[in-house]
């Protein structure tokens, strides 16, 4: 978590210098890229969260798999091992 965390920060930090000089020298393209990455921080931030609930999930079920339901989604997934 914590180094997503940072890397996520330091792509936010990486935006805003690139957004601050597009703003001083008037370039498109600089302020075109700063958009770009805060963009891929915040895709890389939402994957992350989405992926810890699935995992999260899937931890639970394989530590409760007495019911039928989790055994089926857990045979469903055995191809991940």
């Amino acid at each position: 978590m914590s180094i997503i965390l940072a890397i996520v920060v330091l792509l936010g930090i990486w935006a805003l210098r690139l957004m601050e000089q597009a703003f001083q020298r008037q370039e498109f393209s600089r302020m075109l890229a700063g958009t770009l990455v805060a963009t891929a921080a915040g895709g890389l931030l939402t994957c992350y969260f989405l992926m810890s609930d699935i995992l999260r999930l899937l931890f639970y079920l394989q530590a409760h798999s007495s019911s039928s339901y989790a055994q089926d989604l857990l045979s469903d997934l055995s191809w991940l091992d």
